[in-house]
């Protein structure tokens, strides 16, 4: 697989700053994903849910990070995906 920073070099601005907008969006969308995927193992999995440290290590966060790196906008989107409530309000 080729150096992907031998691949910028020589590009022209425009095209270089379009690839850069275009890795930022594949990072926002990794990082939503990430966030849903962590409120599913902490609000839709039973019997109980996953733990904060099985997911931090598996996640490369911290265990308090697990814990704030999903909103309830986040357990929303799970929810509607899975036609469930998430564990706190069933």
């Amino acid at each position: 697989m080729p150096d992907p920073l031998t691949a910028l070099d020589g590009l022209a601005p425009d095209d270089f700053l379009r690839q850069l907008a275009a890795l930022r969006e594949q990072r926002d969308q990794i990082d939503r994903h990430i966030r849903a995927c962590l409120a599913y193992a902490r609000e839709f999995t039973s019997p109980r849910p996953y733990t904060l440290a099985s997911l931090a290590q598996a996640a490369g966060l911290s265990i308090s990070g697990v814990r704030t790196a999903y909103t309830p906008a986040d357990c929303a989107a799970v929810g509607r995906a899975l036609g469930r409530v998430p564990r706190s309000q069933s």
